[in-house]
């Protein structure tokens, strides 16, 4: 049995204080924006109309009903999500995002869990530390939900059951954007039975998605995700911790399409004959480097990530690049403003390139194999 000492208590709790009382800033802020959005979604899903769920005018009509906002917050998930969420409509909102927080809260306590099983104090330390996961839960997002998805994938593949592991990476597909790399990255380790299950699991999912809204309600949602004139589809450019936020903030923005590419070549070379923990970690930094629309509480599900390279690698680049990640301040600069926001998407670039030049140290020097590569 793996025991907690009094020291490390006191760190996890200051850690939890801390970032309670930075949650307690944004919380108002999150429920009327970011779970808004949601909480709107799981009320169309509730009264089964999935065909108009992605039309812009619908969806403020209906978050109208639950507060007086001026402009849309839009609800970019797919139905098949929305009927998932459609239990939280029964409540009155405000009782909704107290459920929803508290939700949030266990699944982040469960994954902390898991990690402290594997690795013990130092883990549950990093985990408290991160400030992506707080940052998710004050704004009334879902991302450790996604955490617990990849958290769920490397756990099922350690274990051989790599279909499994496969049809629970496809539930990625309600926010696809956060795991675009990862067919790719299957293909290059040569992961049949995952990207096999990954491929049953979306075709299922896209099945339920066409049954509830048909192909309207499919071309209601990709004219939704790609108009440009809605404010609050992708605001404050800055912010993204993507190359694309990373080109925003640096004044280059024809630089973003090479540094993508840049991001995919890193990425596909880190996966390279990777054992099974450096796919994950490559897949999940790779993705959120190389899409727009990724905001600081996104990289929640990179959590396992700096987890898996902190304890499974032997090289101290790669362990302190996940390291400088689970302290708060890469994500904290974003309060700085434009150029100082662009300090998370570098932290990540330098942790992709770390991942792939240890992928390059193992293939170059089979005689010498870096230790945990």
């Amino acid at each position: 049995m793996r025991r907690i000492s009094m020291s490390n208590w006191l760190a996890v709790g200051t850690c939890v204080v801390l970032y309670l009382a930075l949650d307690s800033l944004v919380v108002t802020s999150g429920r009327q924006h970011d779970f808004l959005n949601l909480y709107s979604g799981a009320s169309m899903a509730l009264h089964g109309d999935f065909a108009n769920m992605h039309v812009p005018e619908k969806q403020l009509a209906v978050e109208r009903q639950f507060f007086p906002t001026e402009v849309l917050i839009p609800f970019v998930r797919p139905p098949f999500y929305a009927l998932v969420l459609a239990p939280l409509a029964l409540l009155p909102m405000n009782t909704a995002f107290v459920v929803w927080i508290i939700l949030q809260t266990s699944v982040l306590l469960a994954c902390w869990r898991w990690a402290f099983l594997h690795w013990g104090q130092d883990a549950l330390i990093f985990g408290a530390l991160y400030l992506p996961t707080a940052l998710g839960i004050g704004h009334g997002q879902d991302c450790i939900l996604l955490l617990a998805v990849v958290i769920g994938v490397y756990a099922l593949a350690d274990r051989q059951s790599d279909f499994t592991a496969g049809m629970v990476l496809s539930l990625g597909l309600i926010k696809f954007h956060l795991f675009l790399l990862w067919p790719l990255g299957l293909i290059v380790t040569r992961r049949w039975k995952m990207l096999a299950g990954a491929a049953a699991g979306a075709s299922g999912e896209l099945a339920i998605w066409l049954l509830l809204s048909g192909t309207t309600g499919v071309t209601n949602y990709f004219r939704l995700i790609t108009r440009h004139d809605l404010s609050h589809l992708n605001p404050s450019p800055e912010l993204w911790i993507s190359v694309f936020g990373l080109a925003e903030n640096i004044s280059l923005p024809w630089a973003k399409w090479p540094l993508a590419v840049l991001v995919v070549v890193l990425a596909l070379a880190a996966a390279w004959r990777a054992p099974l923990w450096r796919l994950v970690a490559a897949m999940s930094v790779g993705c959120l480097l190389v899409a727009p629309h990724v905001y600081g509480y996104d990289a929640a599900l990179l959590l396992l990530a700096c987890w898996l390279a902190i304890f499974l690698s032997g090289w101290l680049p790669v362990r302190a690049a996940a390291t400088a990640l689970c302290t708060p301040l890469p994500f904290l600069l974003a309060l700085a403003g434009k150029p100082w926001a662009a300090a998370a998407s570098i932290a990540l670039l330098f942790f992709l390139a770390t991942l792939a030049a240890l992928a390059w140290k193992t293939l170059a020097y089979p005689g010498h194999k870096a230790s945990g590569s």
